[in-house]
This record gives structure tokens, C-alpha cells and sequence, in this order.
């Protein structure tokens, strides 16, 4: 049994299993894949694309991803063997025989013992061309069941007795009896005779090609329904069935013996078998066929009559080339020399190297507007002959190489082309010239011929075809990645259609360009299509009304059969893999479609991102002329090259939403108007979705402004208790400031106040000595008022100003006295201090310099500062006479000195004793404390 679907697979059924054929290849399903059975008896497609396959005992259904079984009860006894599955509105009829029947509804099995009719037996069983189905009863009469199941009941017992079979015949019915052949219009339950020309027993019509196919002696014929002639195609095979697709093929189901398929072949091989190894065809003005062989020499074919031709040395029977001159004459090239032909003695005449030749061995001619004939040569080079003269080129002359594969003759350019292994020469008023073509630099050019008048097509060994301009030298590459076959071109050349023909190892191509010349229909032509041989020989072809082609077995005649009626299936896509099939792409889908369960419109996760797409159109009649080109979009630029491989992978596409298109080639050879679409999404990683993104961006912006909050606060506090220190750094400032004016200025004014008051009383006895005294204070309260804005200037807040602003009232303070000064410094980095910090060291130095002038009766005093480890030591040494350290704490200027060295941090360490000489007094600073703010705590040594 065998069915086609929709899309043009044929579905198989065998006693070893199902078979799909989907015009390239096998593939088989048995119980290992779901079935019930691998013995099937009929098969069945429904309306939604369900396979049904009726096994003996039960029935399979498949709706091309799964199989469901249904059997049989146990406790159904009058279902003996189940026969046929027909499909009537939204149920599927089962026929079982003795012609019990039951029936399928969504899914559910439905079995009953209730005969059609009563007493009656099923003899035949006919889904009539208005998909009725009809039975054929034992009781002489048809019973009809029309899809909205009603019931006619048409009876032929006045006319034959009975029917032998059953056919589809147009829109009605045809039936064989035992009276001859009749029509049953259903519609109007009216038979007519049929009158056909045959008496053979009839098994199939084939409404397509309006053929009936006949049975008789053990052979199967085909026959035409206004002839009685018919053709014998299969004898001795028991066939068991007769099928026609949709493309017109024939099918034949046999016992034992495979499947056939008859069809009308594009090549006929002509001429006798004997005839091998074809490499040359020409037609002269008289209707006769010449043919060169490399194996069996010169041919003549006229009017059926077959004659041979001696070559010019009898040792070489091969001939190379076969050309009619402009002047109606033959001319052959072989390797036995160049042979002209007498059509008045009927020989030809043989020219060799004594008449002039470079080598007898010629493989290609060609003719220029002179009548000189042009001869390329193996090893030789290039000849020319006109007049009965010979002239030779060789590679002395410009020639690439010895060996001239191709030679053709440009009427436009009035130019000759020579092709070789090593390039083109063109040859124009006897000089030889080359253009070079960088495509064709590593073949040899095996073909040469115009394209439209106005090109050069040159057909090579490995690169395909190359459209040469004469005029500018433009070339254009056609190869095996626009659509050809094979890049090795044997020939190449057009019909008067528009057509270009071109041969290679692998068949017969059958073209068309358009004005960019591309390729816009493609038809390939192999062993399905008639050729036997396939590979066919260099310039081996005539193309005039008749086309006849040379190939390795023989040559072979093109038929140009009718396509207006071979319609073309639709281009589909078989499967959607994630990942090679490791993941189902449809649990990503809400829906399915198609006999594949293609998923609808997919929601890929995006690490299920890496998809193989797998398309097929089914072209059981040129299986190797269909080619595939496809585009991504979003994401391919431009179309893929043609290829007849039918999937596409894409691995890791990045989140977005794509649409496939694929374009194939139809049953004209052209790519289809409109492409497959197919949608789909790779989904955005939740990470990179503008809701996250949005998300991520308003929590960063809020992370961002509460962290801008937080420091703008921690600023404004810091900024508040900076305020806050300075204020109080302020108001300590203000009350230093009043305490020294009250202690040192305020002080001093008033001694002047007094003095002057006393001065103003006693009259002139004490006037000198208080004008002295307030000439003391004046001075000191300058000095002290000096020292003050001294110290208030930040510029000064460095160690070693501060070390030179003592040292200078050092030496103005002990040069009174004539005691020596020496001042030390063994500091050299400039160490900042704090604001403040040198007014009370100034003090302090001050003081003690003003006790040991006052008191120490000494002659040399020094002043030191020095560094020792990260302690800086400011130390005042005299050679005075001493003091007692235990009435320091009586001695005010002492206790002052104390004071401020603990304002600032300092340690204040001073040594003396009465019964030495000398006193030393050191103030000692810290080094990170002279450079980071005061310090709320002292230490005191004595």
C-alpha cells in the first residue's frame, strides 16, 4: 500500500514495517518506533495530516512526531481482519472483514457486528474522486456513503452481472464487467457504457497524464486512452499495486520485487549501443547526424541509415571534433588529421603533416569570415589553413601553451580565442596576444562560446564558468556556490530559448541568467532524469531544434516534456532542534502545527540558543535540482549561498527576536517568489531586561543618592564641628589674646601709668630713675608687641623661622651684656607647626634667656636645635652660676613656663643645681605633634 501526503513524502507500507520516501531517500518505522504492527495492509491520510496505518489486527495512528496503537477487542468477534480505514466528516470508517465495520471518533474506537447491510458481503471498497466512499455489495449494487454520511444505493443488476473492478475515472466512476466497461455518475446514479480501444484488463487510470495502465499475459502496459497501441514496461512481476503522485510519477508495488517508478524520462538514448564514448554531434544542411567518437570513429546518421568513415590513419580511430563551415561543408578533426568532407564522392579527405599540419593530432576546429579554418592541436600548437596553405603558431609566436584545448571564433570581434591549461590567447590579424583572467590562472579553459552576441562563457577544469567582456575584459565567476553542480564545465553554451546548457561529471544542467547573471532557474539532469551514463564529454552537444548530448555510454536525445501540470510542493520545515536534539524545542511553544509539529512562534530561554533548523521540498522527479539560500533576520546580512543541503544551525544568538527565511528552487529550476518565514524569540536574560535594568538603575540611583545623603550629612557634621572647634579655636584665640594684653601689654601700661604719676608727685629728685623705668616698659611692651604679630602671621608657623626669630633676640638680648651668643640649627626639612604653637615657645625660649641674662652671671650662652628621632629639642645651655630645681615651684617666670609647655604638648625639662656651674634648659616637641593639631594632654619633667 502506498500514500502521498501533502507535502509529497510517499508513506510505504510493507510486511516489514513503514517507509517514507521523500525524493532522495529511505527512511522506515517499525514497532521499535511505536507501530502495532510491521505488517501493514493499507494506509490512510485524514484532513488534519494524520497518518492512519491498519495493521491485521489493529490500527496505528502517527501524526509525524507520535504513534498511537488501537486494537482490536478481545470480545470482538466479528472483526476478523481489518482492511481499510476511510475518512467520512469528523469520523474515520473501519472496514474489516466479512465486512463488519466501526468507526474512530477523537481518538476512541468504536467496534460493532452490525454488517452494512444485512446479508450482504463488501466485495470492493472505492474512495470515488469526490471523496465519497463507495462499496461494492454482493447482492449486484453500490452502496455510496457521501461525507455527511448519508446513504445511496445504486444497483446494476440489468446491465452486467458483475463488476471485476473499480477505477476513479476523471469525476466519475469506471467500472470493468463482465459486459465490457462502464460509467457510474454518481450524483445522478446513472451508468454509461464505455467504449475503449483495448481489450487488456484494466488496473489503473492515471488522470494526469490521461493514461491507462493494462494487465495482460504477465505484462503491464501503458495505454493511451484514444489508442489502441500500447507499451509494454514491466513483464513477469506480480504487481500488487499502481499509484500516481501529484507529479505525475507512476508507482508499482510488487510481491517480492521492491518499488518501481515509471515516469517520462527528459533523455532518450539514441543511435545504436554500439556507440560509445561520444565527443562530437553535428547536423549538416542535408538532415544528417555526424558523430565523433573517441572509441568507434566517424559516424553518419541520415534518415535512420547509419554509415562509418575510414579516418586519415587507420591506427587513431578517435575523433575530437565534428563543425560545419559557413560554407555548408564538414570538416572533422581527429587524431588521425583534418578531414574534409566530399558530399559529391561521399569520403572525406584526409590533410597530414606532408600537406602542412604541425601534428595530426587535432581536437578542435573553429572558422573565421575568411574560410579559414583554425585547428588546435595536442603538442603542437595552433594551425591555420586557407587556400590550400598551412600556417603554425607555436608558443614562439605568443602562444601560452602547445596544447590547445578549445578554440572559438568571434564573429563580433572577428577574433579568435584559445584556450589552454595555462590561459586565453586571442589571435587577431595573424598576432597572438593574451588576456589575462586570474580566475582560470590554475585550469585549462575547456569550452568556448558567446552569450548573447555580445560575451565569452569559458568553461573550465576546477573554477566553474567565466563571462569574459572582449571589450573591457571584465570578467564574472559562476561556480558550485552560485548553483552549479560541479565546477569542472565540460561545455557550455546556449539554445535559441535563452537557455544555457551546461555539461560537467555529473550530468546536464539546463540554466537561465538574468541581466546581473545570476542564476534565476536551474534544472539538473542526472541518472534520475534518463542518463544513464551521466558524465558527459568536452563540447560533446548539438543545440538546434533537436538537442542531442554526448556522454560517456553513448548520446542522448533531450525530450522537452510539457511543466505546465508539474506543480511544485511546498517548501516546509521538517524539525527545530535546540542543541542537536538534546532539548525538545516544542515545550517552548503554546502551540504546534504542520504534520511535523513544528512549534509556533517558540520562547527560547537564552541559554537554549543554539537551533538547527531543518527544511525540505519534495521533488521526486528532479531530486538534485533543488537548492536552498537563507537569511536570518536580525542577524544574517545578506542571503547564504545555494546549497542543496536542507538545515541550517545558529549557535549562541544573543536575545532577540529573529525570522527565518529560507527560499528553495521549484520544478521550473527558479527560487521560489516568496520565502518560508518562521519566528521565533531568544528571550533576554532576566539580568538584561529593561525591567532589572530599570530596576538595577533606580536601586544604584538610590544606593547613589542615599550614599551622596549620607556623606553630604557626615560632610555637614564634620563642616558643624569644624565650625564648632574653630569657634571654640576662636574664643581661646580672643581670651589668649586678652590674657596676654592683660598680662604682658596691659601690664606694662600700667607700670607706665604709675611711673608717670610718681613722676608727676616727687617732682624732679626720682625723675631719672623712673624715666629709666618707663623707658624699660615702653621697650618691652614694644618687643612683646612685636613678638605678638609675629606670631599671629600663619607664614611663621614653621620650626626653623621660629629657631631664627629666638636666635635673633638672642643675640640683641646677651650682646648688652657682652656675654657670647651661639645659636645651633641641625634641623635642614621644613616641619609645619600648628597655629599658635610658636608664640608659646617663644615665650618659654624667651623667658629662659631673659632669667639666664638676669641671673646666671654667665659668659657664654648657646642655643640649639636639634632632632633625635621623632623628638625635636629646643635647648638653651649657659656656664652661670645654678639655682635650686626644689624652689622652682616659687619661681613665677618658671611656673609660666610650665604653663605654656603644657599648652602646647611640650615637654619642658630643666637642669640645674647651686653647687655646679651651668644650667640647661630643654623643650622638647614631638614630631607628629608639632604637625597635627594641639594636644589636650602635657607631660612635665624636671
Amino acid at each position: 500500500t502506498l500514500v502521498e501526503d501533502q507535502h509529497g513524502y510517499l508513506w510505504i507500507g510493507t510486511n516489514g514495517g513503514l517507509a517514507c520516501f521523500d525524493g532522495r531517500d529511505f527512511k522506515t518505522y517499525t514497532t521499535l518506533d511505536g507501530l502495532l504492527s510491521n505488517s501493514i495492509t493499507s494506509l490512510t491520510i485524514d484532513s488534519h495530516q494524520n497518518l492512519w496505518i491498519v495493521h491485521p489486527r489493529g490500527i496505528t495512528k502517527f501524526d509525524g512526531v507520535y504513534f498511537k496503537k488501537f486494537t482490536a477487542p478481545a470480545q470482538t468477534a466479528g472483526v476478523r481482519r481489518v482492511s481499510r480505514v476511510f475518512e467520512l466528516g469528523d469520523s474515520l470508517i473501519i472496514l474489516s472483514r466479512p465486512g463488519v465495520i466501526g468507526k474512530i471518533f477523537n481518538d476512541s474506537i468504536y467496534y460493532w457486528d452490525k454488517p452494512v447491510a444485512e446479508n450482504k458481503m463488501i466485495y470492493f471498497a472505492q474512495r470515488t474522486p469526490s471523496m465519497d466512499v463507495c462499496f461494492y455489495l454482493n447482492d449486484s449494487s453500490f452502496l455510496i456513503l457521501s461525507q455527511n454520511v448519508k446513504r445511496k444505493v445504486v444497483s446494476h443488476r440489468k446491465l452486467f452481472g458483475r463488476a471485476l473492478n473499480i477505477l476513479n475515472f476523471d469525476k466519475d466512476l469506471l467500472i470493468e464487467t463482465d459486459s465490457g466497461f462502464y460509467t457510474l455518475d454518481i450524483e445522478k446514479s446513472l451508468f454509461t457504457r464505455k467504449q475503449l480501444k483495448f481489450s487488456k484488463h484494466v488496473v489503473a487510470y492515471d488522470s494526469l497524464n490521461k493514461n491507462f495502465w493494462t494487465w495482460n499475459e504477465k505484462t503491464l502496459h501503458r495505454e493511451g486512452s484514444g489508442s489502441s497501441d500500447g507499451e509494454s514496461v514491466l513483464h513477469d512481476i506480480d504487481i500488487r499495486l499502481i499509484y500516481f503522485d501529484g507529479e505525475g510519477n507512476s508507482w508499482f508495488g510488487t510481491n517480492g520485487n521492491g518499488l518501481y517508478k515509471y515516469y517520462a524520462r527528459d533523455f532518450d538514448r539514441c543511435a545504436s549501443e554500439k556507440l560509445k564514448a561520444v565527443t562530437s554531434i553535428e547536423k549538416d544542411r542535408s538532415g544528417s547526424t555526424w558523430i565523433g567518437s573517441q572509441l568507434k570513429g566517424l559516424w553518419k546518421i541520415h534518415r535512420g541509415k547509419i554509415k562509418t568513415y575510414p579516418l586519415g590513419d587507420v591506427n587513431e580511430v578517435a575523433v575530437l571534433d565534428i563543425k560545419q563551415s559557413p560554407s555548408g561543408e564538414m570538416w572533422v578533426a581527429s587524431y588521425g588529421g583534418l578531414g574534409r568532407y566530399d558530399s559529391l564522392t561521399d569520403k572525406l579527405m584526409w590533410y597530414k603533416r606532408e600537406q602542412g599540419l604541425s601534428s595530426q593530432y587535432i581536437n578542435s576546429l573553429a572558422f573565421d569570415r575568411q574560410g579559414g579554418v583554425w585547428c588546435g592541436t595536442s603538442g603542437a600548437g595552433l594551425n591555420y589553413f586557407n587556400k590550400g596553405l598551412f600556417k603554425s603558431y607555436s608558443t614562439d609566436e605568443g602562444l601560452l601553451s602547445r596544447n590547445i584545448s578549445s578554440l572559438f571564433y568571434f564573429n563580433r570581434t572577428q577574433q579568435l580565442y584559445v584556450g589552454s591549461e595555462f590561459g586565453l590567447n586571442v589571435v587577431s590579424d595573424g598576432k597572438i596576444s593574451q588576456i589575462p583572467i586570474p580566475a582560470l590562472e590554475s585550469t585549462s579553459i575547456l569550452s568556448i562560446h558567446s552569450f548573447k552576441d555580445s560575451l565569452l562563457m569559458l568553461g573550465s577544469s576546477g573554477a566553474g564558468i567565466a563571462f569574459l567582456d572582449p571589450a573591457s575584459k571584465s570578467t564574472k565567476l559562476l561556480n558550485s556556490r552560485d548553483g552549479l553542480p560541479s565546477d569542472f564545465i565540460y561545455f557550455v553554451s546556449s539554445d535559441s530559448d535563452g537557455h544555457l546548457w551546461v555539461g560537467t561529471e555529473k550530468g546536464i544542467s539546463r540554466i537561465r541568467l538574468n541581466n546581473s547573471l545570476e542564476i534565476i532557474e536551474n534544472l539538473h539532469y542526472g541518472f534520475e532524469n534518463g542518463l544513464t551514463g551521466v558524465e558527459v564529454n568536452q563540447n560533446a552537444f548539438f543545440l538546434g531544434q533537436e538537442k542531442y548530448f554526448g556522454l560517456i555510454d553513448g548520446i542522448y536525445q533531450y525530450n522537452e516534456l510539457p511543466r505546465k501540470d508539474h506543480h511544485s510542493y511546498d517548501l516546509h520545515l521538517t524539525d527545530v532542534e535546540i542543541f542537536y536534539g538534546q532539548f525538545s524545542s516544542r515545550d517552548f511553544a503554546d502551540s504546534l502545527y504542520g504534520f511535523f509539529k513544528i512549534p509556533y512562534k517558540p520562547l527560547l530561554p537564552p541559554d537554549k540558543n543554539h537551533i538547527t533548523f531543518r527544511f525540505n521540498r519534495i521533488d521526486k522527479r528532479y531530486p538534485k535540482s533543488i537548492k536552498y539560500k537563507y537569511r536570518l533576520e536580525n542577524f544574517d546580512k545578506t542571503w547564504s549561498m545555494p546549497s542543496s543541503t536542507g538545515q541550517v544551525t545558529y549557535s549562541n544568538l544573543p536575545p532577540g527576536a529573529y525570522v527565518l527565511n529560507v527560499l528553495a528552487s521549484n520544478a521550473q529550476g527558479s527560487w521560489d517568489p516568496t520565502p518560508l518565514r518562521y519566528s521565533f524569540i531568544v528571550e533576554t536574560p532576566f539580568y538584561k531586561t529593561g525591567v532589572f535594568v530599570f530596576m538595577m538603575l533606580v536601586l544604584t540611583l538610590s544606593s547613589i543618592t542615599l550614599y551622596s545623603y549620607w556623606r553630604v550629612r557626615k560632610n555637614m557634621r564634620k563642616i558643624l564641628e569644624l565650625e564648632r572647634i574653630r569657634h571654640r579655636e576662636q574664643e581661646s584665640l580672643r581670651k589668649e589674646i586678652a590674657r596676654d594684653f592683660h598680662d604682658e601689654m596691659g601690664n606694662q601700661l600700667t607700670r607706665i601709668i604709675n611711673y608717670i604719676s610718681l613722676i608727676k608727685i616727687n617732682g624732679n629728685g626720682q625723675a631719672s630713675e623712673l624715666y629709666n623705668k618707663v623707658e624699660d616698659s615702653a621697650k618691652y611692651l614694644y618687643t612683646g608687641t612685636r613678638d605678638f604679630i609675629w606670631s599671629i602671621d600663619p607664614g611663621n608657623d614653621e620650626l626653623v623661622k621660629l629657631f631664627i626669630h629666638i636666635r635673633d633676640f638672642g643675640e640683641k638680648l646677651f650682646e648688652e651684656k657682652g656675654i657670647n651668643f651661639r645659636a645651633y640649627n641641625e634641623v635642614k626639612e621644613s616641619v609645619k607647626i600648628p597655629y599658635g604653637f610658636s608664640r608659646e615657645a617663644n615665650l618659654i625660649i624667651k623667658e629662659a634667656m631673659t632669667n639666664a641674662f638676669n641671673h646666671s652671671k654667665a659668659i657664654n650662652v648657646s642655643f640649639t636645635l636639634r632632632q633625635e628621632g621623632d623628638q625635636f629639642d629646643f635647648m638653651l645651655a649657659d656656664d652661670g652660676v645654678g639655682f635650686n630645681i626644689g624652689e622652682v615651684p616659687r619661681l613665677n617666670g618658671i611656673k609660666n613656663m610650665r604653663a605654656r609647655a603644657e599648652r602646647i604638648g611640650a615637654i619642658l625639662r630643666i637642669q640645674s643645681k647651686t653647687s655646679t656651674t651651668g644650667t640647661i634648659i630643654s623643650l622638647i616637641l614631638s614630631k607628629t605633634k608639632t604637625i597635627t593639631p594641639w594636644q589636650s594632654h602635657s607631660k612635665k619633667e624636671s
